[in-house]
């Protein structure tokens, strides 16, 4: 499993646990209630990397950054 931080929540990915269609965050927020954060299954279909990966923080970011290149180059 992944030691990334989610770029939805910033919790570990880890904490994120599989419920079927979608990861559930199992972490407590600093109002100590559980994490609202729901990671979808089919949102990995847009990138190359596959399952919790996609959801990492520093891969979103570096995808961010290769897609503004892009951009600015067009």
């Amino acid at each position: 499993m992944s030691e990334g931080i989610c770029c939805v929540c910033g919790h570990k990915l880890s904490n994120h646990i599989d419920e079927g269609n979608g990861w559930r965050c199992h972490s407590l927020g600093h109002d100590a209630f559980q994490c609202e954060c729901y990671l979808r299954k089919d949102r990995d279909t847009f990138s190359d990397d596959k399952g919790l990966d996609y959801y990492d923080l520093k891969k979103r970011i570096k995808e961010s950054l290769k897609e503004l290149k892009k951009r600015l180059n067009e």
